[in-house]
């Protein structure tokens, strides 16, 4: 009878896909089909051992982690997908368009990356990268801190929103130059509630990487407060 009345409901409302509009399976658990999750701009084969970058010629570095192993705060980082094409689209949408249902889809695949990198067997903590407040009440929700709840229900690592802040209202970082945005995310961040990360593995979400300033910056902030390892993980790499 449930079965029933969910085909009766998606006869006059049917579930579509977010990306190409087509119609879905009235017991669809997803909003992407398969078609168009597929053709994602998946990670795969060779990438920078630290920062996950994507090395099409081979070595174990990108030129950045090679000739400065200190550019960056983290441990490693990992990211599911390159930032384009109709990804890019449907990432802004999420972002920008109140489609935070999404947020079950997209962490279904950062889920599996978590299998794969098996650096994350140890994580004792989730953290999202924190929205400004202003920022958050505008939007409406904070969509890393959406990726690292449905990832905690997969996982059962524990959510910590106490831990890391924003202390000042930031420019939008895709607006600005890498060293604009060096200088627009300093000493941005700060951590209440150390006593709780001292000596524990931390894994930083958060939905795109560009420079990653932003979370080097959240890194080097859990690092200080005495945060004893810091994996990153997101959605897409631009």
């Amino acid at each position: 009878m449930k079965k029933l009345f969910f085909k009766i409901i998606n006869f006059f409302y049917p579930i579509t896909c977010s990306v190409c509009g087509d119609d879905l399976y009235f017991l669809s658990q997803t909003k992407i089909c398969d078609k168009c999750a597929n053709s994602f701009p998946l990670i795969k084969d060779l990438v920078c051992q630290k920062c996950g970058l994507p090395l099409y010629d081979g070595g174990e570095h990108c030129y950045v982690c090679k000739k400065h192993p200190k550019e960056y705060s983290f441990d490693k980082m990992r990211s599911v997908y390159l930032y384009k094409d109709s990804l890019r689209s449907l990432i802004l949408k999420f972002k920008y368009s109140n489609r935070s249902f999404l947020a079950k889809d997209f962490s279904l695949s950062m889920y599996k990356a978590m299998e794969l990198y098996n650096f994350y067997d140890d994580v004792d903590f989730i953290i999202p990268v924190p929205l400004n407040i202003i920022r958050k009440i505008k939007r409406g929700y904070n969509q890393a801190e959406l990726l690292a709840n449905e990832i905690s229900l997969k996982t059962n690592i524990f959510v910590l929103t106490n831990v890391l802040f924003r202390k000042k209202i930031t420019k939008p970082q895709f607006k600005l130059s890498k060293s604009e945005r060096v200088a627009n995310i300093k000493d941005s961040f700060f951590v209440k509630n150390n006593n709780i990360i001292r000596s524990k593995t931390i894994l930083l979400i958060d939905d795109i990487a560009t420079t990653l300033v932003t979370v080097s910056a959240c890194s080097l902030a859990l690092k200080i407060s005495g945060a004893k390892t810091v994996y990153v993980l997101t959605l897409a790499r631009d």
